[in-house]
């Protein structure tokens, strides 16, 4: 599946409940997706899998992924979706 196939995939993935959650997703999805490695655009899957009461706890930094792998992953997220566009 291409990239543009798996953001059109996952852009219906990020539609939430909390919009905490979206904004954090989309701005990735959107800013950062294209660029990342292959093996972070892999986890982006996974973590659109995990609960949305779980990734508003981490988005808002009450709380990491007990898995040490996602937990990385979030912090890599949460940093370039900090940075903006850039």
């Amino acid at each position: 599946m291409s990239n543009e196939e798996l953001k059109r995939k996952y852009r219906w993935q990020c539609r939430r409940g909390a919009s905490e959650v979206e904004v954090v997703l989309y701005a990735y999805l959107d800013n950062h997706f294209d660029q990342d490695t292959d093996q972070n655009r892999a986890r982006f899957e996974r973590l659109l899998a995990c609960q949305d009461a779980d990734m508003f706890e981490w988005f808002t930094y009450r709380s990491e992924p007990q898995d040490d792998e996602m937990r990385e992953y979030v912090k890599h997220v949460l940093k370039l979706v900090a940075h903006g566009k850039g």
